[in-house]
């Protein structure tokens, strides 16, 4: 009986979800009408690997963005085996063209330093048509009203939906009224405010043109609240936006 015990002890370890090998990947999933879902995990060194899975269908846009402690090293393997990849940071950003299970293998670079820490992997996936803000020349909407460009790039709402929860309709309250959007350096800006409450309850968005990724400032009565999807560092533009 112990022995019998013990076997299904050590099987049961395998499948469990720290394991994260290949053989007993991590699985993925996402919330219900959600577009973007995270995953951690922790690397030992730069023997170490770890392994996720998500389905996803042809016709779709990926995007796979790992981030740790120390430098990473992400490769994305399609259901037929092909694969793509690169150093930390956003590894995929592409349409896909297969449908079934992908995998994720995350291990240290080992053009660095090791390391021992913990990692995040973010993944979106947006449905067919849509593009990946970072894909799209969101410089051309200076001068033009936000309005226009959420309408043109519904992927940006989804990212802000991410980013502020609960929050999110309080962002799109706060630009009934809206002003035209400004390039500010490496990002564009774009503010409006409630009808009526103008310098009480206002929001400030920037996106910055390398990654497409959205900081929102939002005021609730005389202070900002701002929401970075970095908590580690507000863009220069977005402090200067609040300041005005």
């Amino acid at each position: 009986m112990t022995k019998f015990f013990l076997t299904l002890l050590f099987a049961g370890a395998l499948l469990s979800p720290s394991a994260q090998t290949q053989s007993a990947p991590r699985r993925i999933t996402f919330a219900r009408g959600a577009t973007v879902a995270r995953a951690t995990g922790y690397l030992r060194g730069v023997r170490d690997e770890k392994w996720f899975v998500l389905r996803a269908r042809a016709n779709q846009h990926m995007r796979v963005e790992i981030k740790g402690r120390g430098a990473t090293r992400g490769v994305l393997y399609f259901p037929s085996g092909r694969q793509d990849g690169g150093p930390g940071g956003v590894i995929f950003d592409d349409v896909i063209d297969e449908n079934g299970d992908y995998r994720i293998r995350v291990t240290e670079s080992s053009m660095a330093n090791a390391w021992r820490g913990s990692f995040t992997v973010t993944v979106e996936i947006l449905p067919p048509g849509q593009s990946s803000p970072a894909n799209i020349n969101l410089q051309s909407y200076a001068g033009k009203y936000p309005s226009e460009l959420f309408r043109d790039v519904p992927s940006i709402k989804t990212r802000l939906r991410d980013l502020l929860g609960k929050n999110y309709s309080a962002f799109f309250e706060r630009m009934q009224v809206e002003t035209p959007i400004e390039k500010d350096e490496n990002s564009i800006v774009m503010r409006g405010c409630k009808a009526h409450q103008c310098t009480i309850e206002d929001a400030i968005l920037a996106i910055d043109l390398s990654d497409g990724r959205p900081y929102v400032a939002m005021k609730f009565g005389k202070e900002f609240k701002t929401y970075p999807n970095d908590p580690s560092r507000i863009p220069d533009s977005l402090k200067r936006a609040m300041a005005q």
